[in-house]
């Protein structure tokens, strides 16, 4: 079997892109730097007030990618409302895991994340920095939404939590009719 390159990704300047850690950035510029004695490109992404420099060849490892399109959008608000019963594990091992998918900076992810926090959260069962990880996933989110469907950061915040909301009542609808056939055939 061969061994495969992959070719790094490629950006203009100008171009917005999304740094998972970051969320959306414009890239500002390039540089050619020599770093221990390896010479590179560094684009320079802007995101707010703050300038980062990134090597060339950490972006397909850093999960850099263009913003979501608005079929993307409307397929992260359909796994929002899908309902779902959270599975717990080792506190420990999941809060790592709540990270890895933040820092992955896949919205699919970051929805699922999110409607499972968000199920816990209406169960007064988020443990330890469960709702710090929620409340960046919803920033996340809400911050792509509002840039790629060019709307007030108010309205797609309203419309996410919206999308949760409609979830954990179905799921509550879903549990109570599961509770009344069970009682019905006994």
């Amino acid at each position: 079997m061969a061994d495969t390159i992959t070719k790094p990704l490629e950006f203009k300047i100008g171009e917005t892109v999304v740094e998972p850690t970051l969320g959306i950035c414009n890239i500002k510029g390039a540089r050619r730097m020599t770093v221990d004695g390896i010479e590179e490109i560094f684009y320079i992404f802007e995101a707010g007030n703050a300038n980062v420099m990134v090597p060339r060849s950490q972006l397909p490892k850093r999960g850099i990618r263009k913003p979501m399109t608005k079929d993307e959008v409307k397929r992260v608000f359909t796994m929002l409302k899908q309902p779902v019963s959270p599975v717990r594990g080792d506190a420990r091992t999941q809060y790592l895991n709540y990270r890895e998918i933040l820092k992955s900076g896949s919205p699919l992810k970051i929805a699922k994340l999110l409607r499972d926090l968000y199920t816990l959260d209406q169960a007064d069962e988020l443990k330890g920095k469960e709702k710090e990880i929620m409340d960046l996933a919803k920033k996340f989110l809400v911050d792509e939404i509002t840039y790629v469907r060019q709307i007030p950061k108010t309205r797609a915040e309203d419309e996410v939590v919206d999308s949760l909301r409609q979830m954990y009542k179905r799921k509550v609808t879903k549990e109570k009719e599961k509770a009344g056939t069970k009682k019905a055939a006994e």
